[in-house]
């Protein structure tokens, strides 16, 4: 028995299997979940009955008013917390199906020490730079880490490609601690809050930057899925179908450094998001195409990052803390699982 359906539209028809798309709308209601109680949660509480008046207001008064707490600090916020975490979902199950390795996520080529080194550089030396340009810088950044990482390991081993990667991060860091030690006490606070992983600084137009790198680069992703559905079944046997797996590599690659170090340009390095996304997606999808992966691990990733940050701002309050370091917590004890999980394939 067929458990696929099929939408056609004039040329174009969609096939798609309703048990796994009841998961994926599962997904997005909890992630409206999480977004409502992040907008009312805080030291002012807002009821979730008042929350669409606020949202359609149009005029705020200077003082902290309800609509002014949710238009002007939390929505921004959230926002960019369900984008960022969606970015580097989206990153984590590109970086795993292009090394085919379970344990890889973005930080393995060294992209978000790259991105942070060229953002701090232009933020501490060039403070006249654009914020519209910022993520311009940690793309670069993190593209230039990520071509040297290609040169030395060549495209033959992946343990080669992975422990360049480790060892080539380190040296970055290595690079941005030294940058730090050269800062006064002043900039030194800034940046180490900032390299915890902080949304603290949210604001729309980082959200419409993140927002339109993230819609571009799904569209790219959904373009190349039967293909990568292909080269899944091992590159000898996709380059039998047809499929130029050395363009397809590149461009997902690619497309995956674009995304961690646009999202790092603006929200430091917040790990573990790139890992854990696509783990649960591929427990709540098993056996799902490279398009489900792709739309679960980016609604995973922003519940995530989305639930993370609503704790950190509300946990220990009027303590913040960093959105990094509270999916740190969450993140270090599920890597250790996952690695002993998998210890026999390692």
């Amino acid at each position: 028995m067929n458990r696929y359906q099929v939408v056609r539209l004039g040329c174009f028809s969609v096939r798609f299997m309703p048990s796994r798309l009841t998961i994926l709308l599962a997904l997005f209601l909890c992630l409206t979940l999480v977004a409502l109680w992040s907008l009312t949660a805080g030291s002012q509480h807002i009821p979730a009955s008042a929350l669409w008046s606020l949202v359609i207001a149009t005029n705020t008064d200077p003082v902290m008013t309800d609509a002014a707490v949710v238009l002007d600090f939390r929505l921004s916020r959230l926002a960019l917390a369900m984008v960022a975490g969606a970015m580097l979902g989206i990153a984590g199950v590109i970086m795993q199906a292009t090394t085919r390795n379970g344990l890889a996520d973005p930080g393995l080529l060294g992209v978000r020490e790259g991105a942070s080194l060229a953002v701090l550089g232009c933020a501490f030396l060039l403070p006249a730079l654009p914020v519209v340009l910022r993520p311009a810088a940690g793309i670069a950044g993190g593209m230039a880490s990520a071509a040297f990482i290609f040169s030395l390991s060549g495209p033959t081993s992946r343990l080669r490609f992975v422990l360049t990667g480790i060892g080539f991060s380190w040296f970055l860091s290595a690079l941005l601690l030294i940058l730090m030690a050269s800062l006064d006490i002043r900039n030194l606070q800034t940046a180490m809050i900032w390299m915890a992983g902080n949304l603290q600084g949210a604001n729309w137009t980082a959200v419409r930057i993140l927002g339109a790198i993230l819609i571009l680069a799904i569209g790219l992703l959904l373009l190349v899925a039967r293909s990568a559905d292909a080269q899944a079944l091992g590159d000898n046997a996709a380059a039998a179908l047809g499929v130029l797996t050395r363009p397809l590599s590149a461009l997902q690659v690619t497309l995956a450094v674009a995304l961690t170090a646009s999202c790092v340009s603006f929200t430091g390095s917040i790990g573990f998001v790139g890992l854990l996304g696509p783990h649960i997606t591929r427990l709540l999808l098993p056996g799902s195409s490279y398009a489900g992966l792709v739309l679960g691990a980016g609604l995973t990733g922003a519940t995530l990052v989305a639930s993370a940050d609503t704790l950190a701002r509300t946990a220990f309050s009027p303590l913040e803390l960093p959105t990094g370091i509270v999916l740190s917590a969450i993140g270090a004890p599920t890597l250790l699982a996952l690695l002993w999980f998998h210890r026999h394939r390692l």
